[in-house]
């Protein structure tokens, strides 16, 4: 029989060594998380079908100026890759891919996030991607029933004004296209307990093109809740000296509205948000900025929200504003100090005292249109208070 020589047996014996902790690590080591998506990177097409992919939706907003595609040219990986083009300057419509998820207690308590690479290919306004958390147990039928969320409603025998959705988070990021180059988005959101759906959404707000490919989202376990010093504003980008990207803009899509930055009027730094041109609107709305804040984070606290706020002949009210929801349903507490008419920077608040069960927060700085006039917002700031005080 022959041995081995002295020096390949240290040899192998030290690779034993080598190899045995790495495959004990690699044992131990955490499998990836599942991706909850179908049809992540767009490959698959719909049966029946010339370019749409399978298990994705498309916004409608009816205007002949906004094309959805999926082709070979802006792709990141892959066969295929998604993108929206849109031409129109007059109606100020968000325009997204999107897809919907039905989920259960497996994703309650958890954190969800989605990832999705981005395209910039010349959009002159902000792209974004959206992850939502609902309860809505109006669209878990309409899916299970095959059928439109409204025939859902119709065949339920809900009336739309009390439809029973309720919003348990949201994330989105919006940014500009001069980004080179493909770039991964990703967004995060808590998943209250009775959660039973989550969207993802990648969209266009402005003219020019996006594309996304390469989507992803996946559960993990919960951050712990972060410590807030006192009188810390929870607000991201509170004086929209960042661009406002953290903030929904909440204005009518329709001719002329504005709802712009303002370089030339400011309560401090050098922008304010300014809102015009809402009388002729054929709707009533709200006109403002709003941002959501997840309720782990203020749950049983009392918290105060205040803004600035400037007014041109503006003729109807402007107020601050908290809404807020529990898996009871949801209400609101507006401020009792309000401003309208032409009136200089002017400070006003709202505190609220927030349940223990709250699952969502939305700040809000807003009035109602139609409305003359033209207004400016400022220096917003939400701060917690301390615990809800006892009766």
């Amino acid at each position: 029989m022959t041995r081995p020589r002295p020096h390949r047996a240290l040899a192998a014996l030290a690779l034993a060594f080598v190899l045995v902790p790495a495959v004990a690590a690699a044992a131990r080591s955490p499998k990836p998380a599942a991706n909850l998506l179908l049809n992540p990177g767009f490959e698959t097409g719909l049966e029946g079908h010339e370019w749409m992919p399978a298990d994705w939706d498309t916004s409608n907003s009816g205007l002949t100026t906004v094309f959805f595609g999926r082709d070979t040219l802006l792709r990141h990986s892959g066969q295929y890759g998604v993108s929206i083009a849109n031409t129109s300057t007059v109606y100020r419509m968000g325009h997204n891919w999107s897809q919907t998820i039905l989920v259960g207690p497996e994703a309650w308590n958890k954190t969800a996030t989605f990832g999705v690479w981005t395209y910039g290919a010349g959009q002159d306004g902000r792209a974004y991607v959206l992850l939502q958390a609902y309860r809505d147990t109006v669209t878990v039928l309409s899916r299970i029933w095959g059928v439109q969320r409204d025939e859902a409603l119709q065949r339920l025998g809900i009336a739309p004004i009390n439809d029973p959705l309720l919003d348990f988070g949201w994330k989105g990021m919006q940014f500009d296209g001069d980004a080179s180059g493909w770039v991964k988005r990703e967004v995060k959101i808590y998943v209250p307990p009775f959660t039973n759906v989550l969207f993802v959404r990648c969209g266009l707000l402005g003219t020019g093109q996006i594309a996304f490919d390469d989507a992803s989202l996946t559960l993990s376990e919960p951050d712990p809740v972060p410590h807030f010093a006192p009188d810390q504003n929870l607000l991201a980008d509170p004086g929209f000296e960042e661009g406002a990207k953290e903030w929904e803009w909440a204005a009518p899509p329709f001719a002329d509205v504005g709802a712009d930055l303002d370089s030339t009027v400011a309560h401090t730094g050098r922008y304010s948000m300014r809102f015009s041109n809402v009388a002729a609107i054929p709707v009533t709305a709200r006109v403002g900025m709003s941002q959501p804040i997840p309720g782990r984070l203020v749950a049983g606290k009392q918290v105060k929200l205040s803004a600035w706020f400037k007014g041109d002949s503006l003729s109807t009210d402007v107020y601050p504003l908290i809404g807020y929801e529990t898996a009871g349903g949801a209400d609101q507490e507006p401020s009792i100090h309000r401003l309208h008419g032409t009136f200089d920077w002017t400070q006003s608040e709202v505190v609220v005292n927030l349940p223990e069960e709250t699952c969502q927060v939305w700040v809000w700085l807003m009035f109602t249109a139609p409305a003359r006039g033209r207004l400016w917002v400022d220096d917003a700031r939400l701060t917690i208070l301390g615990p809800v005080p006892k009766r």
